[in-house]
């Protein structure tokens, strides 16, 4: 899958660990690399729907249209499908709860 990042932030976050494990922690950071490895790996949202440990879902609300993908803890990565079911934006790295 093609995986387009939002901010060129979240793109060195992938590319650097250190910038990632500075901004989010050394777990959320490796998982976060990990979650981005696997979307690579696989060919369209169907497939991502079927790895139960990624925990992809729509949200509802005022989040409507994007999608949320398990990290650790409370933390996901809230991503969006591209212009094609081959293709995912990055969005962000946020706390579920915003604690």
């Amino acid at each position: 899958m093609e995986v387009i990042f939002r901010t060129q932030q979240l793109l060195r976050c992938y590319e650097e660990s250190a910038r990632a494990i500075q901004r989010w922690g050394p777990e959320v950071a490796r998982k976060f690399i990990t979650r981005i490895k696997q979307l690579h790996a696989i060919a369209d949202f169907q497939q991502a729907y079927s790895l139960r440990a990624m925990g992809l879902h729509p949200l509802k609300g005022a989040r409507k249209g994007e999608l949320s993908i398990m990290l650790a803890g409370r933390w996901r990565l809230i991503v969006t499908k591209g212009e094609s079911e081959e293709s995912v934006i990055i969005e962000e790295v946020s706390n579920h709860y915003d604690d």
